[in-house]
């Protein structure tokens, strides 16, 4: 409805704020927290938003719009709030968040209609007891405050659904709030809370239950009574056992206990039947348990960080998970039944100990990344070359001396990094990734390159670094997609005419080789930016280097140049930064 339509004190009151905060109070078809305007519906003004406008003050002008039904003051510098504000009693929803409120007056409670009440990052150290007398609240926001208690009062707030005491002081909870039949939400996050009453096992509505970041050492037992639980953090405390009544949420989807210091798991956990998420990273776990396997809905585990030594044959029955990460723990080997995880889409084993994988590991055809970086392994099984499904494959930092044809099978590789292991000669097949994008050979003992790396067509990034080349192969100037080629510390004595071919090369990195000379063609590198021949053996340089339009960067540094040439100049005066 247009301004000019609603009554004339309310357009008074209008004319009133725009002058306090100096700026038009535009109409607006919806209000939300973050406006600066007014919303009208039936012929009255029925939201006002007053968003980071300075105010130090309510003006009391707002008092007279007694249709008000939401009002948003979030982000001023108000620090209290007067009594006869609080006779708006048609206001449903009220936001004084991001100010520097201390307290609030007994006179909120007039406030009879309110539904959500909006309090967080503000300075209050205390909470009226009348906050409890507005039976109408369902939702309750004191997040970012310095308040150390809670009112008695607050479990008279039978509607209320979701309340927020995140990143306060709380150390005990001292108020019983087993009347919140209607809760469904509760965040205690980032308090200082060392123990919690039981009777929060009484909010059989509760759907969500934050306790991050406190200072736990256990959970109460009542919280298997929790039926409607769907997800549960604890992440950031000191719990060292789980109670056994766990087992009985069967309603939750997702569990968080990570950085905690359990070393243990209850069997009971096997009893989650509708569990889809568990993290459990960073705690001091040596075991599962074998229920884990009962887990039929789990899509994501997360154990990185542990001191699992094994795990159960079990753990092959969760047909539905599609992430497992079991990143730095003690593990020596995998069970074959991890084979019959036919879902699984990435496994994370990195920074383990393991010597072998199971063949088993080529069932996995829906995996698609799977990460073994700094483990022991000497070789790989035949069957990986089944994992179709593939595109990440990481074995950096092993002892691998020889990859198995196999892996020529892989598809859908698009990223291979094999970099620090003991590989002194490279399968043929490696040609056949036709859709490798990036592929990490540097800290080995290479001493060729097969051809059939020019068979690589959507390769963009080539580490051959640190190895024992002594020339790259001709076929390399069919790279048309290269962008990064890194040759650094090898034994190179020359640089095939082909690499002039490389049309999208911006980054070539040839310091620490034999070099005593460059192909003329180096000059049709039309995309080089940087070009590193630190360390070599070069007396001159081709004429042709000036003819790199995109050049941006070039080290000479370490080099027998006798003669500088007159193309050096050229690139100098073009902006090229140049070392020598």
């Amino acid at each position: 409805m247009p301004e000019d339509l609603i009554p004339v004190e309310e357009k008074e009151v209008i004319g009133a704020l725009e002058k306090v905060i100096g700026t038009p109070l535009p109409e607006l078809t919806e209000l939300q927290y973050y406006n600066i305007g007014f919303f009208v519906h039936e012929g009255h003004i029925s939201g006002l938003g007053l968003f980071s406008c300075g105010l130090t003050s309510i003006p009391k002008s707002i008092n007279s719009l007694s249709f008000l039904k939401e009002l948003y003051l979030r982000g001023n510098n108000l620090e209290n709030v007067p009594d006869e504000f609080f006779s708006l009693d048609s206001l449903e929803i009220l936001d004084f968040s991001e100010n520097q409120l201390l307290k609030l007056p007994e006179s909120i409670s007039n406030l009879s209609s309110l539904k959500e009440l909006h309090l967080e990052s503000n300075n209050l150290v205390s909470l009226p007891e009348s906050l409890g007398s507005i039976s109408s609240l369902e939702f309750l926001d004191l997040s970012e405050n310095d308040l150390k208690d809670i009112p008695s009062s607050l479990n008279n707030l039978s509607n209320l659904k979701t309340l927020d005491l995140s990143g306060n002081k709380l150390e005990i909870f001292k108020t019983t709030i087993n009347s919140l039949s209607s809760l469904e939400i509760l965040y205690l996050g980032n308090n200082e809370l060392t123990t919690l009453p039981e009777s929060i096992g009484s909010l059989t509505s509760l759907k969500r239950l934050n306790i991050r970041n406190n200072n736990l050492n256990s959970i109460f037992e009542s919280i298997g009574s929790l039926i409607s639980l769907t997800a549960l953090f604890l992440k950031g405390n000191n719990i060292e056992t789980l109670p056994e009544s766990i087992g009985a949420l069967s309603t939750l989807k997702y569990l968080g206990l990570m950085e905690n210091k359990l070393k243990s798991i209850p069997k009971t956990i096997g009893s989650l039947s509708s569990i889809e998420n568990i993290s459990l990273s960073s705690n001091y776990l040596t075991e599962l348990p074998e229920s884990i396997g009962n887990l039929k809905s789990l899509v994501r585990l997360d154990m990185h960080n542990n001191k699992l030594r094994s795990l159960p044959e079990t753990i092959g029955g969760l047909v539905s998970l599609k992430r497992l990460n079991l990143q730095r723990n003690d593990l020596n080997n995998l069970p074959e039944s991890i084979g019959k995880m036919i879902s699984l889409e990435e496994l994370k084993i990195g920074l383990n100990h393991l010597e072998t994988l199971p063949e088993s590991i080529g069932l996995l055809t829906s995996l698609k990344e799977l990460d073994l970086y700094d483990n022991l392994l000497k070789e790989l099984p035949k069957s990986i070359g089944s994992l179709s499904s593939l595109e990440i494959l990481d074995l950096s930092k092993n002892n691998i001396k020889m990859l198995p044809e196999s892996i020529g099978r892989l598809s859908s590789l698009k990223e291979l990094d094999l970099s620090s292991n003991k590989l002194t000669t490279l399968t043929v097949l490696l040609g056949s990734l036709h859709k490798l994008k990036t592929l990490i050979l540097g800290f080995n003992k290479l001493e060729s390159i097969p051809d059939s790396i020019g068979s690589l067509f959507t390769l963009e990034i080539l580490d051959l670094g640190k190895n024992h080349l002594i020339k790259i192969p001709n076929s390399i100037g069919s790279l048309t997609s290269l962008k990064y080629l890194y040759c650094y510390y090898n034994k190179l004595e020359k640089i095939p005419d082909s690499i002039g071919s490389l049309q999208s090369l911006k980054y070539l990195y040839l310091g620490n080789n034999n070099l005593t000379e460059l192909p003329k063609s180096i000059g049709s590198l039309s995309s080089l930016k940087y070009l590193f021949l630190r360390a070599n053996t070069l007396k001159t340089l081709p004429e042709s280097i000036e003819s790199l339009s995109s050049l941006k960067y070039l080290n000479l540094e370490k080099n027998n140049i006798i003669k500088i040439p007159d193309s050096l100049d050229k690139l100098e005066k073009r902006g090229v930064k140049i070392f020598k």
